[in-house]
């Protein structure tokens, strides 16, 4: 298989849930039936409030959990995917996965990329205002994966900055009506910023057949033909 890594181990993957007022408990059931030893973090993105759930959740799932300050803004989006990608790297792990809570692992990967890379379901038409995706496209936000050497160049390279992606940021990750609407609430849309970065960082995004991942509407996967599928609000209810 040129280019693929079958079956990678469970030692081989790490996965991030980004929490905020969330549930994880059914998505960190799934997760553990097809990955019962990956590492994972749990980044708590300020919600104080519901800390001790999350502690619960941590335990019963053998989950690293991350409590932080509130950083899922704008004018802090450096630092939330800066936050991330520490995280993705915390291990020794080729391969880093950033999903959802309400994301759903169905199976194990029959392959991952055999190369550096960002990968997922490619996104070049948004699904809000339906506007063209300017270059690079978006790998979107419900299942992220990165290979570690592409995290690790991200955090290097200097593009998490606040000049980059907060005062240049309609010249960067900011490339559609959809990211200009969330920024002038103030907001921001992880996955654009993850993508840009990549592609900043000089690496490629590809599609992957295995992950199906959508703002709206998971894909039916009756026969499992897809490993990942998003969203499915009903796990994180």
């Amino acid at each position: 298989m040129l280019y693929r890594v079958p079956d990678p181990p469970d030692a081989a993957i790490a996965w991030c849930i980004q929490l905020y007022r969330s549930n994880p408990r059914r998505c960190l059931r799934y997760l553990r039936e097809s990955y019962p030893t990956s590492r994972v973090a749990l980044i708590v993105d300020g919600d104080v409030e519901n800390l001790p759930r999350y502690e619960t959740l941590a335990r019963e799932f053998q989950a690293t959990l991350v409590p932080g300050e509130h950083l899922m803004r704008f004018a802090t989006s450096h630092l939330y995917i800066a936050r991330l990608l520490q995280q993705a790297v915390a291990g020794p792990e080729r391969y880093f996965f950033r999903i959802d809570a309400d994301t759903r692992v169905w199976r194990r990967f029959a392959w991952l990329p055999d190369l550096s890379c960002a990968f997922g379901t490619l996104e070049t038409v948004t699904e809000l205002f339906r506007d063209r995706v300017r270059h690079p496209p978006n790998v979107q936000g419900g299942c992220i994966g990165m290979t570690r050497d592409v995290a690790e160049e991200i955090l290097a390279s200097g593009v998490l900055s606040h000049e980059r992606c907060v005062d240049q940021a309609q010249q960067g990750w900011v490339r559609n009506r959809d990211c200009d609407y969330v920024m002038s609430t103030g907001a921001m849309l992880d996955d654009f910023v993850i993508s840009w970065a990549v592609d900043a960082a000089g690496f490629p995004i590809l599609q992957h057949p295995e992950i199906a991942s959508f703002w709206r509407n998971a894909e039916p996967n009756a026969k499992l033909t897809y490993a990942i599928t998003h969203p499915h609000k009903e796990l994180s209810a």
